[in-house]
């Protein structure tokens, strides 16, 4: 048996012409690409949300003091030329 099921979803008829040429553009089919989507969604919600809950227990002075640790550990080294801002 297998694992996966079917879902309906009502989308507006511009969002689905989007989807359908943007699966064309793809080269894969618009299963892939919706599928694809809500995968890469959903991870970034759940990050999210995940992130938030672990913040939400801790204190912003607390976690300053930590970034400072952190960036105290990086060397300091001359930015490039190429890499300064041209007024």
């Amino acid at each position: 048996m297998s694992n996966i099921q079917v879902l309906t979803v009502r989308i507006p008829l511009e969002l689905k012409e989007r989807l359908e040429q943007q699966a064309k553009f793809q080269r894969t089919s618009l299963n892939q690409l919706s599928n694809y989507l809500l995968t890469t969604q959903l991870t970034q919600l759940e990050t999210l949300s995940f992130l938030e809950k672990k913040l939400a227990r801790k204190h912003i002075h607390d976690l300053k003091k930590k970034v400072k640790s952190i960036l105290k550990k990086i060397p300091d080294r001359e930015v490039p030329k190429w890499d300064l801002i041209q007024e």
